[in-house]
């Protein structure tokens, strides 16, 4: 569909592929020549985006205050004016700093990033899009009354409101290298919208925040994830870390829409950062990203530009491969050499010259790897695990660890992430939704099925037929003599009626003669749809576990750093 008005006209069909948002206002986001978020990346970033056989789809429009005060505070939008008004004016909010230098008509342009965003989202919603590609968007660092590292207004997080508010639930997904503050900061007390980051850590980088702790609050609490990485790491530990938690976190969620950020500044050449991702890498996290879409929400996918600073040599290629992705096309080799011809001295004014000659760049960009690069992938990859045990519930971690099950996730026709095949020759658990961990209760079914065959220990309780209660244990992997309790769960209808104490009670009583039982219970655990308050799921965690002679323990250091609300509990051998 081709734009008209800041609209889409039905009716005009351009090359399958997701809508492309942009516009003639969408380079008057500028903060200046000097300023390294340059309007100059729309020119080589179009130009090969048109090349790959993406067309503009939907002009930018500046939203209107009523939408932008679905996030954003009124005295915010109302200074926001002023120094668009006024540039030479007093600076205040975060407005007039080096950051977010003030310039005529940046009311208008901020909007009209978030009014690209926000048209994009409602194309998704009523079904005249499945997937969009905003690359002028992603500015999630903006607050609700404060301007923020290069953001005046924050499209993707009033995209996800908007989402919200259509009853949608919302996997946000930022792989830019900053942490997405923003985003988190703004939803953080929404249940309905899990934000996942995997950004350099805020000990070394802009905006000092993104860690492990932040885990959400009150009935949100596990509904934020953070993935740091340190300085110098790259595709090695980036992009498992993107494969062990994007697809997992959507099975578990079961969001029914995606809304990313897809920076281009986690490049290896990307001057205001120190990781060393390469485009190959990025490339394969968005296809993720789209796998994720189809397998539970349905296709509709809002993608978005980000950050990214090497405006003719990486920006343009994380553009087109992220684009790529939504059109289930692989990149060509080469990068088309028109293209290259006619950005080459650009890039040379730019200081950046050589326009690259392929989309997908070699491993490390062709640079040898150092030793601190290693112990950065190593340190990075050790944070991953304890990310791991903190944001995904324990009989889904452990599935996966043990080999029993995973989710199997497809890119246009190729098998991104390959789970385990179900044994179908056994009959087949009905479970009814939010008994337990993944969301899809087929899911649950083909993990409890290879559980048991693996030597779990699984009680349930059926009505009519269907499992609306269920409990797991299976042999510890690191204490002898022990087991692990894995899983607890009641399905909403049937909580509330002492079944989740008696299927503990079974499970423990089923223990083989002297054999001790361990409990850790966090965040994690949740319905994913209707989750209590954190204090009420502690207390219910601790009631339920000294209701059948847990002894509760202190939480040790390694994993409250984490997830300080883990509780712990042990049950002796019997």
């Amino acid at each position: 569909m081709r734009a008209s008005a800041g609209g889409i006209v039905p009716g005009v069909s351009t090359p399958a592929g997701p809508l492309l948002v942009f516009g003639p206002r969408s380079t008057t986001y500028d903060f200046g020549s000097r300023h390294p978020l340059t309007p100059l990346r729309f020119g080589p970033g179009i130009d090969l985006l048109r090349s790959v056989g993406a067309e503009p789809g939907l002009a930018p429009e500046p939203a209107v205050d009523a939408a932008l005060l679905g996030l954003h505070r009124p005295e915010y939008i109302a200074a926001v004016r002023r120094l668009s008004a006024d540039p030479g004016g007093p600076g205040e909010m975060g407005l007039g700093t080096s950051d977010n230098p003030a310039f005529a008509g940046m009311h208008e342009a901020g909007a009209m990033v978030a009014g690209g965003s926000l048209a994009a989202m409602e194309a998704i919603l009523r079904g005249d899009a499945e997937h969009a590609h905003h690359p002028g968007g992603g500015l999630h660092h903006a607050m609700a009354a404060r301007a923020w590292g290069f953001c005046l207004y924050n499209d993707v997080a009033l995209a996800v409101v908007r989402a919200r508010a259509a009853g949608l639930r919302v996997l946000y997904v930022d792989l830019d290298v900053h942490h997405g503050d923003g985003v988190a900061a703004l939803t953080f007390d929404d249940p309905g919208v899990l934000t996942v980051s995997l950004h350099e850590s805020g000990r070394f980088l802009f905006p000092q925040t993104g860690f492990p702790d932040e885990l959400g609050r009150g009935a949100a609490a596990g509904t934020a994830v953070n993935m740091p990485f340190e300085p110098y790491a790259g595709d090695p530990s980036w992009l498992p870390a993107v494969r062990a938690l994007v697809p997992v976190l959507g099975a578990v969620f079961g969001p029914d829409v995606i809304v990313s950020q897809h920076g281009a500044d986690a490049h290896a050449w990307d001057p205001l950062a120190d990781l060393r991702v390469t485009t190959a890498a990025m490339a394969e996290a968005a296809r993720i990203v789209d796998g994720v879409a189809h397998r539970w929400a349905e296709g509709r996918w809002l993608a978005t530009g980000g950050g990214g600073y090497d405006a003719y040599r990486v920006v343009p290629r994380a553009w087109a491969l992220t684009w790529l992705a939504g059109a289930h096309r692989h990149p060509e080799a080469a990068t088309p050499p028109a293209w290259r011809d006619r950005w080459e001295a650009d890039a040379a004014a730019f200081g950046t010259p050589g326009m690259p000659g392929a989309f997908l760049d070699p491993p490390n960009c062709g640079q040898p790897v150092a030793d601190g690069q290693r112990t950065a992938d190593d340190r990075s990859t050790a944070t991953l695990a304890q990310v791991r045990a903190a944001v995904l519930p324990r009989l889904v971690r452990e599935a996966q660890d043990r080999g029993w099950w995973a989710p199997s996730l497809a890119w246009a026709g190729e098998r991104v992430l390959a789970g385990r095949a179900p044994d179908r020759s056994a009959p087949r658990l009905r479970i009814a939704p939010r008994t337990i961990a993944p969301f899809d209760p087929a899911d649950a079914a083909d993990l409890l099925a290879a559980a048991s065959r693996a030597g779990a220990r699984i009680e349930v309780h059926e009505v009519d037929g269907v499992v609306v209660g269920v409990a797991v244990a299976a042999p510890s992997v690191t204490e002898p003599a022990t087991e692990s309790l894995l899983a607890l769960g009641v399905a909403p209808a049937h909580r509330r009626r002492g079944l989740g104490q008696e299927l503990l009670r079974r499970l423990v009583a089923g223990r083989p003669p002297r054999t001790a039982m361990e409990a850790r219970i966090g965040v994690a655990e949740r319905d994913v749809v209707e989750p209590a308050a954190l204090d009420v799921r502690l207390e219910a965690a601790r009631r339920l576990l000294a209701g059948a002679d847990f002894e509760l323990r202190p939480t040790p250091a390694d994993i409250g750093r984490f997830d300080p609300s883990t509780v712990i509990a042990r049950l002796s051998a019997g």
